[in-house]
């Protein structure tokens, strides 16, 4: 069967969804201050996307982590521990890249090297390594 509903009632019954959830808690589901986003989503039936994406249901989340003294859920993309950890990330993969070049500099070298050598053979001359 396919349901027939407009984006529009089927927003309307998230925010209720939402709605009624927030109203039956005393407590947000939070992690480092902050709002797990995912948790309130399985908790309240509502799709997670809508949390981020449906402006009323946005409102809602917004309002009830005001009154919980929480860091709402856009926040969470901007915090420092995860710009720490890209900026680690980063400095460790210009690391890993730096031995890289400078370990297909020296392959290179060594396969002229070896090149030369084995030209040299072919050749019939007497080498000397």
């Amino acid at each position: 069967m396919s349901d027939n509903r407009s984006g529009q009632e089927i927003g309307q019954e998230y925010v209720a969804k939402l709605t009624k959830y927030l109203d039956g808690i005393t407590g947000l589901p939070a992690r480092g201050g902050k709002v797990n986003a995912t948790a309130v989503a399985e908790a309240s039936g509502v799709p997670r996307q809508s949390l981020y994406k449906n402006d009323d249901c946005r409102a809602l989340l917004d309002e009830a982590v005001k009154a919980k003294g929480l860091v709402g859920i856009e926040e969470r993309a901007n915090d420092d521990i995860g710009k720490v950890k890209l900026e680690r990330r980063i400095m460790n993969l210009e690391q890993s890249n730096a031995s890289l070049v400078a370990e297909n500099y020296e392959l290179r070298r060594q396969l002229k090297k070896l090149k030369h050598i084995e030209e040299m053979m072919e050749q019939g001359k007497r080498v000397i390594a």
